[in-house]
């Protein structure tokens, strides 16, 4: 049984080979429809979703499976111990899935769960989002994708966490754009900025004119966490994020000229990280992205449930 808080602890091989199945259950669906038959997912959300609540409750359903949703505000995990609602839980399910606010929780889940747990996301790590992105570029790119140049633009978090953690296994060229740290230090991972300051194919710096030279795929995330965008306790530090990340926005003057794919992970919030010009622009692969999430859910229950 193989448990997934994170991408460190998956090899090169392994990986490769859930981007590759994904591929392939992508290519020619009507041959797995069997592939979980009789199979469960419980799928636990502290956070509002959309991609990922979608994603996998038919990634289930079109593997034989089956997805039930559990919103962790109306179940018992608020009036109990995490770690005695997941024995209960994993007694009923063959596997878990949960997207989080913090990583923390979600390592007493793995502790007191009988089944494999995948992380549909948390403050530290979006495992899931980085294989779609890789997969999605897999797509896009003519040739070996370790000859793809990756440029991420914006604020470093979850998802450029786990970006990074994954194309350095895979070899993948990845710059990360980001501005000096202006988080409160809840996305930051020690393992990750030993790969940023030490890895062969990740670099980091803060000008995204030079950075995108040459770049065969920009990627850009929201600067501001889903859960504190429309709370008005945190209407100051947003306003103040907003006038620092102007420069990292990606917009028509930023890539005029460039051959490059555009991507976001979405939720998209116009007018901050990115322009809705872009998000519709001719290099725009986002929507691809987005529907990719499914493809890289499949590849990867496929892969958990070879290792249960």
């Amino acid at each position: 049984m193989r448990h997934i808080p994170n991408l460190k602890d998956l090899t090169s091989a392994e990986l490769q080979e859930i981007l590759e199945k994904a591929l392939v259950i992508k290519a020619n669906p009507g041959d797995f429809r069997n592939l979980l038959e009789g199979e469960s997912l419980a799928m636990i959300f502290q956070k509002t979703s959309t991609r990922t609540r979608v994603s996998f409750e038919v990634a289930m359903t079109e593997l034989g499976g089956h997805g039930i949703y559990i919103d962790w505000a109306t179940s018992n995990f608020v009036l109990s111990g995490i770690e005695y609602e997941t024995e209960y839980l994993s007694r009923n399910v063959s596997s878990i899935m949960a997207r989080l606010l913090h990583h923390s929780d979600l390592l007493r889940i793995i502790s007191g769960s009988q089944v494999p747990v995948i992380n549909g996301c948390c403050e530290k790590f979006h495992p899931c989002q980085a294989l779609t992105d890789v997969l999605t570029m897999m797509e896009h790119h003519e040739g070996d994708i370790t000859s793809a140049r990756l440029v991420y633009v914006g604020v470093q978090n979850n998802v450029s966490n786990s970006l990074v953690i994954l194309c350095s296994k895979l070899g993948i060229s990845l710059t990360l754009v980001t501005p000096d740290e202006i988080d409160n230090g809840e996305t930051r991972d020690a393992d990750v900025q030993d790969i940023i300051r030490n890895s062969a194919v990740i670099t980091h710096t803060r000008d995204p004119v030079i950075a995108i030279q040459g770049a065969d795929f920009v990627y850009t995330d929201t600067w501001i966490d889903m859960q504190y965008f429309n709370d008005p306790d945190h209407e100051v530090e947003k306003l103040a994020r907003l006038e620092k990340m102007m420069p990292y926005q990606i917009n028509e003057k930023l890539l005029a000229g460039l051959d490059c794919r555009i991507m976001h992970d979405m939720p998209i919030h116009d007018g901050f990280e990115i322009t809705s010009d872009m998000v519709y622009d001719d290099r725009s692969i986002i929507f691809q992205q987005a529907e990719n999430r499914l493809h890289a859910q499949k590849g990867l229950l496929w892969w958990v449930y070879q290792q249960a």
